[in-house]
This record gives structure tokens, C-alpha cells and sequence, in this order.
């Protein structure tokens, strides 16, 4: 019985993406190094949103290059060499950032990868 329980504990935590993420080195405990990345914001609702990411992004040492699509709802970016970024301190100042602009906007990021050196 205690085996099942636990079997099904672990499957539910393996199913979520946090956990997942965490668990193939990704997502919370992640750090982003020296190089371009790329991903998808989750709701850019108007014509603000673009602006406040890019301001959000920009108050991170070492992060340059950001361009915000609200179209393709994407944001790409640059940290720059001898710096760093952790991706839970991002998404933070991201979701800080898309309750206070409010109307449903929600800035966290999605399949966040390095696309280059």
C-alpha cells in the first residue's frame, strides 16, 4: 500500500512542469550564461506590454539585445560574457512586473532556450 501511494506521488510531482523542468537541470534552478536565448511570453495584451518586459529584462546586469514581439507573442534576449541570470529571479521580476500592469497580462516565459553563442 505504501509503495502505491507512493508511486502515485511521484508521478503526479514528475507531471508537473516545475518539477520536470527542475529535474532535467531546467527551469527554477537554472542559470542562464553568456549567450542569446529566445521564448514565449504568455500574454502580451496591449501595446504597453512590449516595453515593460523589455524594461523588466534590462534591469538584469548583463542582459542586452531585447526585443519584444507582441505579435508573435516573443521575447529574445542577450547575457552578455562574465555574466549571468538566474531564470526563477527572471521569472519573478517578470510576473512582478505583468500583476502590476494588470488587464491579463502575464509575463513569464515558456520554452526558454539558448538559440546562440
Amino acid at each position: 500500500m505504501k509503495i502505491a501511494m507512493l508511486a502515485l506521488v511521484l508521478a503526479a510531482l514528475a507531471a508537473t512542469p516545475d518539477f520536470a523542468a527542475n529535474a532535467a537541470g531546467k527551469g527554477a534552478k537554472a542559470i542562464l550564461k553568456a549567450g542569446s536565448y529566445s521564448a514565449k511570453a504568455a500574454a502580451l495584451v496591449c501595446a504597453a506590454c512590449p516595453p515593460e518586459v523589455e524594461k523588466t529584462l534590462k534591469t538584469f546586469p548583463g542582459i542586452e539585445r531585447v526585443v519584444v514581439s507582441r505579435e508573435k507573442s516573443t521575447v529574445s534576449f542577450r547575457v552578455k560574457k562574465g555574466f549571468s541570470v538566474k531564470t526563477a529571479k527572471l521569472q519573478a521580476a517578470l510576473k512582478a512586473a505583468s500583476d502590476k500592469e494588470g488587464m491579463g497580462a502575464d509575463y513569464s516565459l515558456s520554452g526558454l532556450k539558448r538559440v546562440g553563442p
